[in-house]
């Protein structure tokens, strides 16, 4: 063995990510967009609101540049979605992500 690369007794390195967990991260991001007033008439509501603004953000996140991405990010990701988003009708479609957000008022969130 080279010199300098002797196995050496050394202690366990630190890690310096915090403990976290991933359960409360996600409460509170969708608690805090539940603020966000739905601008769509009942009949037209398929997709939870807090569901179409999670992918949205997490897509964007990705690199998704368009509303095709983030349905693609979606559909790619739907698995570990599930995981923490309710998705009663699946990953919404580019139109109804283009629809909500350009009926959204950012005045008021």
């Amino acid at each position: 063995m080279s010199t300098g690369f002797e196995n050496k007794k050394s202690k366990p390195k630190a890690s310096f990510a915090p403990s976290v967990d991933s359960f409360d991260i996600t409460s509170k991001f969708q608690e805090y967009f539940t603020q966000v007033k739905d601008p769509r008439t009942e009949r037209t509501k398929w997709h939870l609101l807090t569901d179409i603004i999670t992918i949205s953000i997490l897509g964007v996140i990705a690199g998704a540049q368009g509303w095709e991405d983030i349905e693609e990010y979606g559909l790619n990701k739907k698995e570990w979605l599930q995981t923490f988003l309710e998705l009663p009708f699946g990953i919404p479609s580019p139109d109804t992500f283009r629809r909500v957000f350009e009926r959204i008022n950012p005045c008021i969130i």
